[in-house]
């Protein structure tokens, strides 16, 4: 069974892409792109305007607020699909009436 991905550590490390893109791919099991990120980041980050490089940089922190306002259900749902599908929601106990 596949391990966990928290939703804290994929924040941070897609904020860490701001240096090296691509961790938070690695991390959430998305290999191909976490290549792509790091090698237009760091291939691409000697170019004199840095146009390619400075793209992986900015969806690493697009993809950081993305995972920040994304409610922590969509992220499970999204990046634990069998973890979610596992631990069942509890129902909210009924409301007391009041006399």
């Amino acid at each position: 069974m596949m391990g966990y991905r928290n939703r804290a550590i994929a924040i941070l490390l897609a904020l860490v892409g701001i240096f090296l893109p691509g961790l938070h791919k690695f991390y959430l099991r998305q290999p191909l792109w976490g290549g792509i990120y790091l090698m237009l980041g760091l291939l691409f980050s000697t170019e004199p305007q840095g146009s390619l490089g400075s793209i992986a940089r900015i969806a690493c922190v697009i993809e950081a607020v993305w995972y920040l306002f994304q409610g922590a259900d969509a992220f499970d749902a999204t990046f634990n699909p069998n973890i979610s599908a596992v631990v069942p929601k509890l129902p909210a106990p009924p409301l007391e009436k009041s006399t």
